[in-house]
């Protein structure tokens, strides 16, 4: 009966023990799910394109390729004159080893030609704005 007694009085106070060293620290949740998860979107997500899915793209000079995607239409500005591009058949634009491609961050053009494929170096990424697509647009029919 006493360990039955002594049981009872230890899950008591184990019990209350959590309840006893509350020291008004409260868990914030947001702030835990902001500084380790993952699954967050970048601050610029919506800007990102699939560099795997090139819907169309053209060139704008030595340094220049405007690529459509099915988030918008983007402006690559290229480190150096790209041969690989005149003769290719299909591109694909990666960054960092990923498809997922966003203006700031550093990328590659890789034109599949039938020499194989040929890699440009971007130097900038930057998504058009609707004005800068109605310029564009304006500007191809003359």
């Amino acid at each position: 009966m006493k360990s039955a007694s002594f049981i009872a009085c230890a899950a008591l106070v184990l019990g209350a023990a959590p309840a006893l060293a509350d020291n008004g620290q409260v868990f914030d949740h947001a702030a835990q799910q902001a500084a380790y998860s993952s699954m967050l979107p970048r601050d610029n997500a919506r800007q990102c394109f699939n560099g795997a899915v090139i819907a169309g793209a053209n060139r704008a000079g030595a340094k220049t390729v405007y690529v459509q995607s099915t988030q918008g239409i983007y402006q690559l500005s290229l480190a150096s004159d790209c041969d690989g591009l005149n003769a290719a058949e299909k591109i694909n634009v990666r960054s960092s080893g990923s498809d997922l491609v966003c203006p700031g961050e550093m990328a590659d053009v890789v034109a599949k030609t039938a020499a194989g494929p040929q890699h440009c170096r971007v130097s900038e990424v930057r998504r058009l704005s609707s004005g800068e697509i109605k310029a564009l647009s304006t500007a191809s029919r003359r």
